[in-house]
């Protein structure tokens, strides 16, 4: 299992390239993964999603499905409601995500408040891994691959034939 904090600073400019939006959100809401969003206690990360005007019905529709059960938020012991700067506020529930310090932004650049490292924040002395919309889309779609390496025989798969087989010694 995998857990990141999705900024809202991705959901809010994800407008210009909603390919984003299937390559990164909907990858939560599969329930075939293991990867998980963050959320504090409160719901006041959700309410800031909510209340996100644009892409507002398609951030209905994931919040929708990401609530089913078994739900791919993971809930996070913290109260965010006396941060009032929202970058903190996100930077703060990520650090407070125990083991899994990963924060999804739509750019580096719109970080504003922090100070940024390569590609982390530290954080109340905590690193906090930063992933722009193209790294995170890449670490949330990585393909593994079955390598087969098949030696002196002959083998069907995926619904295929072998047909008029002739194996000879």
């Amino acid at each position: 299992m995998a857990i990141f904090t999705i900024s809202e600073d991705f959901l809010s400019n994800t407008h210009e390239d909603l390919s984003y939006l299937s390559d990164i959100l909907f990858v939560f809401s599969n329930k075939k993964n293991s990867f998980k969003v963050s959320k504090d206690i409160n719901g006041e990360i959700l309410q800031i999603y909510k209340s996100i005007p644009k892409n507002g019905e398609i951030i209905k529709t994931w919040l929708d499905l990401m609530s089913y059960t078994p739900s791919s938020f993971e809930k996070v012991d913290i109260d965010l409601s006396s941060i009032n700067c929202l970058e903190t506020k996100f930077i703060k529930l990520c650090k407070e995500t125990k083991g899994f310090n990963n924060l999804i932004v739509y750019s580096v650049q719109n970080i504003k408040k922090h100070q940024l490292t390569g590609k982390a924040i530290v954080f109340e002395e905590v690193d906090i891994n930063v992933f722009d919309r193209d790294e995170a889309s890449i670490q949330l779609n990585i393909k593994c691959d079955n390598i087969l390496n098949i030696v002196k025989s002959q083998v069907a798969m995926g619904n295929s034939n072998i047909t008029d087989s002739q194996n000879s010694k």
